[in-house]
């Protein structure tokens, strides 16, 4: 009687639509173990990124203290982008205590070993916001126009910004319309880091 009604109940309903949040976690799932599989067998690259996937992951998927591990491996090895991932754990407090004079140090390690964009930008925000740093927006002003000078359109609007406002500069409206037009292209990024 229970089968025939299972039966029925699956003739006239249909079968269960799935979960989009739990197809969304099982795919996240099965991402994660294959970057798990390539970072075991590869390089600075692969451990940087399962690091990322392992801070990105949804609730429950994240893991901060392994993505330390990740980083840490591929930081001894002097690879900027997971110093800068040491230095963005710092300053969130994600599986360390919150500490932005710690998250500056690796921030600003990774400028000198490396052309990187962002951690030129992230230490120019410490001196901008006076996190981990003195503020000064003189000193701000040239670690955003190193990472201007890579593509980083943040920086560029930002440069524009403090032209503008004649922060650590002289006050010019050209200079910043100047800026302000090298990071349009790229105002849907701009947007989303003012949102944060």
């Amino acid at each position: 009687c229970l089968i025939i009604s299972g039966v029925a109940g699956w003739i006239f309903f249909g079968e269960r639509e799935p979960d989009p949040k739990e197809e969304a976690i099982k795919a996240y799932q099965l991402s994660l173990q294959s970057e798990r599989r390539s970072a075991e067998k590869g390089d600075v690259q692969d451990w940087t990124r399962y690091a990322r996937s392992l801070v990105n992951g949804p609730e429950g998927l994240s893991d901060p203290k392994e993505a330390m591990n990740w980083y840490r491996k591929a930081a001894d090895k002097g690879y900027a982008p997971a110093q800068v991932g040491i230095g963005d754990l710092f300053a969130m407090g994600l599986g360390v205590q919150k500490n932005d004079y710690r998250a500056q140090e690796w921030y600003k390690l990774a400028t000198r070993l490396s052309r990187n964009a962002d951690a030129n930008f992230k230490v120019g925000e410490g001196y901008f916001r006076g996190q981990g740093e003195p503020q000064d927006f003189g000193t701000a002003l040239s670690y955003y126009q190193t990472a201007a000078k890579y593509g980083h359109p943040v920086a560029q609007y930002l440069i524009g910004s403090m032209y503008e406002a004649g922060w650590g500069v002289d006050r010019n409206l050209i200079e910043a319309w100047v800026w302000y037009k090298r990071a349009l292209p790229h105002a849907d990024v701009v947007a989303s880091h003012d949102e944060n």
